[in-house]
């Protein structure tokens, strides 16, 4: 039943999955802890994929879900085997007597109205539309922010030319920002990083733990794992890692295990900083490797980047995109 324990109409239904939609690495565990009845919507949509009075084998059943779960179903992070199982033990897909074959189950009652006005194929639609639009708009956005970051004067004959020439270092760490918009087009907190030697680009990473439910899974973490694996070796001497926002106490003590030589971040972490917001472990002595440190290169940009982000969380938490306490993982 939904919070309000009123029928669902089938426009409503389609509007929620729009907004669904918009999310990315969602679990069927969290769905089922949301008040509302997103879980329950989520599995009749992929019960009306299924034919009316047909039953499908095992095999079958399963190829129906594997194109839902790349289609309409996009944003859950399951798989068509766990998918089924659910399925079945909230009763939205029965098994035969022999237990081989499967068919449609029943709907709830708060759903069972809507679904008969309803076919998956305007459902499937509905969402991708609204995952291309949004796609289109983060793309649209990303583009702005990067055409803002180079500045420009008009030339002799109207045409513009650079002003000045980046540092290396910013040159690196307009990589690691592009990085961090990778993050915030899959939800996540927008955080990159580039491993550096000898001024090529061995990997980059963004944040990510959400999406791959693993608290590990931040930017730096990611790019050094690359980067380990590029070269064969846990040790990252003489490279340097470039992050858009000051690192925390686990990606701090990871690059002092991977003797990263030099670190250079962007904008400061009054939270969780490691580097000197809220603790340094880049000046403690009795650690056996000292790496060098670089605060600040394009902090602006990257700030305003964050701040965007967190501008919109707010606005779909608003318009109930989001629910109330989704996660901000970093």
């Amino acid at each position: 039943m939904n919070e309000i324990g009123a029928a669902l109409t089938a426009n409503d239904w389609v509007e929620r999955m729009s907004q669904l939609a918009l999310r990315q690495g969602v679990h069927l565990s969290t769905l089922q802890q949301k008040a509302g009845g997103d879980l329950e919507m989520f599995f009749a949509s992929a019960t009306l994929a299924f034919p009316s009075g047909a039953s499908f084998t095992e095999k079958e059943a399963n190829e129906i879900l594997k194109r839902f779960l790349a289609g309409a179903g996009v944003m859950v992070a399951t798989d068509h085997v766990e998918l089924r199982r659910w399925m079945v033990d909230a009763g939205f897909l029965q098994r035969s007597d022999h237990g081989t074959d499967y068919r449609r189950g029943a709907m709830p009652d708060w759903l069972s109205n809507a679904a008969q006005q309803l076919d998956f194929e305007r459902i499937a639609g509905a969402v991708g539309h609204a995952r291309s639009a949004n796609e289109s708009q983060r793309e649209a956005r990303r583009q702005a922010w990067l055409a803002s970051q180079i500045e420009v004067t008009e030339g002799g004959e109207g045409d513009a030319k650079v002003v000045g020439e980046a540092s290396a270092d910013e040159t690196f760490m307009r990589l690691a920002l592009d990085q961090a918009h990778n993050a915030w087009a899959l939800s996540e907190v927008p955080v990159g990083a580039v491993v550096v030697k000898d001024n090529k680009i061995l990997a980059t990473g963004f944040n990510q733990p959400i999406g791959n439910a693993d608290p590990t899974a931040h930017a730096e973490i990611r790019a050094m794992r690359a980067a380990s694996q590029l070269l064969g070796n846990y040790r990252l001497n003489d490279c340097e890692l470039y992050v858009t926002l000051e690192p925390c106490a686990m990606c701090a003590g990871a690059m002092q295990h991977a003797r990263i030589k030099r670190l250079i971040y962007g904008a400061a972490d009054s939270k969780t900083g490691a580097c000197g917001s809220v603790i340094d472990l880049f000046a403690e002595p009795r650690l056996n490797h000292h790496t060098e440190v670089r605060a600040g290169v394009l902090a602006d940009e990257s700030r305003r980047l964050l701040s965007s982000f967190f501008v919109e969380r707010r606005e779909l938490k608003r318009q109930g995109s989001l629910p109330p306490d989704a996660d901000d993982a970093e």
